[in-house]
Order: structure tokens, then C-alpha cells, then sequence
């Protein structure tokens, strides 16, 4: 593995953009729905380095190379890793193809080496993750201290979630029934369901 894949926390964070056209607002798009702050910048302030302080991330598609070079430099002095578009070798991370369900996010890289390919991977796995996987970690989210209470032995409540992925009450997320799917919990954690 040459690039190690990892998912930031976007609540309450910032990411900035810098740039317009198509490669931007692709980035932007990235962050639609989601609890992040998106930040766009297209003029001179991206060559401050203030305009970074305190994001999560930055990435940089202005088109103009001598002008995304002086940008990626101002973010990296911010402290915030960086993602240049078409410039691998200014990168400190890479945008993975995404599958995107919500709380289930899968990500497929190539680390640069052909996004193309990621793309295709992508599409492969999309019509592998069923629509309605966000909903069941949300599920199991809303439930997770109440599992680790009634099971505190890590193997024992590896046992309970894998029983409630396969029942009623993951099939009843799935399908968008929320209320019903936590009614369904709720029994099989007190053991009624």
C-alpha cells in the first residue's frame, strides 16, 4: 500500500476551495450534504496563508500552475494538507472515487495514478453497497453506548451487531422504516426481539 486512506471528521470543520471552474466546483460538490464548512476562494487572498487557518483541508484548482503551486505553499504554511488537481506532485493527499450512503462511505484510490480507473472501481462497488447502509450504521450509531452496556465483552457485542445486521431490525432501516428498526433494537437488546 502506498497511500494510506483515512476519513476526516467534517462536522464543525472547515475545508476551502480555491478556484472556479469545472475542477472546483467538482471539489465542492464532494461536500454537498455534508457538516462541513466549504470555503471558496478565487483571488489573490489564496495566496494568504490565513485563509487556510483552521480548515481540515484544501483543495487547489485554479488552472494556473505558477498560481496553485503559491497557493498549495500558503496552505501547507496554515498547517492544512493539500490537494492540487492534476498535480500529483503537489499533493499531501489524494481524492479518492467515492460511494457515497450517507454513514457508509466507501473510497477507491489509485493514489493519482489513475483516477479513471478508480472511477470504473467505483461503479463496480456502487451497485455492491445497497442505498440503505447509511441508514443502518445510523441505526447502530444511535444505539452504540446502549449495546456496549448490555455487552462490554467486545466479542459478545461483535456477535449481537453481526445478529442484528442479518434481522429485522437492519432490514427495516434498510428499507427506511426508522421507528420500526429502532422498536426492533430495542427488543433484541433487552432480549424481548
Amino acid at each position: 500500500m502506498e497511500s494510506f486512506p483515512a476519513f476526516f471528521p467534517l462536522a464543525g470543520r472547515r475545508v476551502v476551495i480555491v478556484g472556479v471552474g469545472e475542477h472546483a466546483e467538482g471539489k465542492a460538490r464532494l461536500f454537498e450534504g455534508s457538516p462541513a464548512e466549504v470555503a471558496r476562494v478565487d483571488d489573490g487572498r489564496a495566496l494568504d496563508p490565513d485563509s487556510y487557518r483552521g480548515a481540515v483541508l484544501a483543495f487547489i484548482a485554479s488552472g494556473d500552475a505558477a498560481f496553485d503551486e503559491l497557493a498549495a505553499r500558503a496552505a501547507r504554511e496554515a498547517g492544512v494538507p493539500v490537494n492540487v488537481v492534476d498535480r500529483t506532485e503537489l499533493c499531501d493527499f489524494f481524492t479518492p472515487a467515492l460511494v457515497d450512503r450517507g454513514q457508509v462511505v466507501a473510497a477507491v484510490g489509485t493514489g493519482g495514478a489513475s483516477p479513471v480507473l478508480a472511477q470504473v472501481l467505483k461503479q463496480e462497488l456502487e451497485s455492491s453497497i445497497p442505498e440503505g447502509s447509511g441508514r443502518v450504521a445510523a441505526l447502530l450509531q444511535e444505539f452504540r453506548k446502549a449495546v456496549q452496556a448490555v455487552y462490554p465483552d467486545l466479542q459478545a457485542r461483535r456477535r449481537f451487531v453481526l445478529r442484528v445486521l442479518d434481522g429485522p431490525a437492519a432490514r427495516a432501516a434498510m428499507e427506511g422504516r426508522m421507528d420500526e428498526a429502532r422498536e426492533l433494537l430495542r427488543r433484541a437488546l433487552d432480549g424481548s426481539g
